[in-house]
């Protein structure tokens, strides 16, 4: 009995000892397989960003590629613009020569009838005796058929000068019809290439969008407003309505873009920096454009909510944000005081409302010193 305890004893012992000496080695082991797995996932997370790097390279490449051919499509496009415009300027030039020969002409044909008349006047009594006495002595016939020879072949060079004034006054007239309607041609091209703009512009726009999404970028409001404004200032449109109008020129007379009380004013010193003015309005109010001008953004925009932006020619430009919604499409040219959306939420006012700026090429400038205090 005492010989099997001992014996059980001493196989515990062992075990024990066993135990106890292997379990470091089996703790050891343990741990390093453990690492060995975290290196394997690792490795695998790495090879799978990597993988998802080089496709959002890929597609980012890809998308620059998609600009630069926009970008080298709108140089041609604006390259065209230019020629039609050096057209349409030597048009207008030619057409307004054509019509300054045309008044020098008409002055002269003016001149030649009175000298005629003058002559008429004067030798139409002297034609008469003459024909009264045509019976008279050979020397009066002589004399009188020598005046009638004479005033004959005046009749007849003036005529000549008349009718050649009269052809040359007819074919400048129908000149000056042919300059009007290669102008037309011309302003219709001019149109035609704005209306490409308006979609390279669009292309442009929604790949600068898939850029900065692909990047994830964080970027400023202030940033993605200068970045939309170059983008369309690059473009260089050349709007016919404007031609007459000049925003230069309504400095201090342009009418409120809504009805409201200003809540917020501009003030480039504040921090953060106000660039525009806050309008709070009675509920949603019709929003107006307050000049002539072409719609070049009608999207959300980061920070604003709806917005619509308006080139009115010359570089300047601007911006109704924070609309519930909008009539107008991009590429669409509007009227002075045509409703182009509805005022939404105003998240600063916590109220209905509209942010409005003004812009000369990307520099804000001060709503109040433009518009109308009534």
């Amino acid at each position: 009995m005492s010989y099997s305890l001992k014996k059980i004893f001493i196989t515990i012992t062992v075990l024990l000892h066993v135990a106890i000496c292997s379990g470091p080695a089996f703790a050891q082991d343990s741990a390093v397989s453990r690492i060995k797995d975290e290196i394997k996932d690792t490795k695998q997370t790495v090879k799978k960003q990597k993988r998802e790097l080089l496709k959002l390279t890929r597609e980012e490449r890809n998308m620059f590629g998609e600009l630069a051919a926009i970008e080298d499509r709108i140089i041609n496009v604006e390259r065209e613009l230019f020629r039609q415009e050096d057209q349409l300027a030597a048009i207008i030039e030619d057409e307004t020569a054509a019509q300054a020969d045309h008044r020098i002409l008409e002055d002269e044909l003016k001149d030649i009838i009175a000298e005629l008349k003058g002559m008429l006047t004067k030798l139409w009594p002297v034609h008469s005796r003459k024909l009264e006495n045509k019976f008279g002595a050979l020397s009066d016939w002589e004399s009188a058929d020598r005046n009638f020879v004479w005033l004959a072949s005046i009749y007849k060079d003036t005529k000549i000068e008349l009718g050649k004034a009269q052809n040359k006054a007819d074919e400048i007239s129908q000149n000056i019809q042919v300059q009007k309607e290669l102008r037309i041609k011309a302003e219709n091209t001019l149109a035609q290439i704005n209306k490409t703009k308006d979609a390279l512009l669009k292309d442009k726009l929604s790949l600068l969008s898939g850029i900065r999404s692909i990047r994830s970028l964080k970027i400023s409001r202030e940033q993605e407003v200068n970045g939309l404004l170059e983008t369309i200032n690059k473009l260089n449109y050349k709007l016919k309505s404007l031609t007459s109008k000049k925003f230069l020129n309504f400095k201090g007379s342009l009418p409120r873009p809504c009805e409201g009380s200003t809540k917020i004013r501009f003030n480039l010193s504040a921090k953060p920096p106000v660039r525009g003015e806050g309008i709070q309005t009675t509920g949603n109010v019709d929003v107006k454009s307050i000049f002539w001008g072409k719609v070049v953004h009608n999207d959300t925009l980061r920070g604003f909510g709806r917005v619509v932006i308006l080139y009115h020619g010359y570089n300047y430009y601007s911006l109704y944000a924070y609309l519930a919604e909008s009539f107008v499409k991009t590429g669409q040219e509007v009227e002075k005081d045509e409703i182009i959306g509805k005022t939404g939420y105003y998240p600063k006012l916590k109220e209905t409302g509209l942010y409005f700026e003004l812009r000369f090429h990307q520099k804000p400038v001060n709503p109040q010193k433009w518009l109308s205090r009534k």
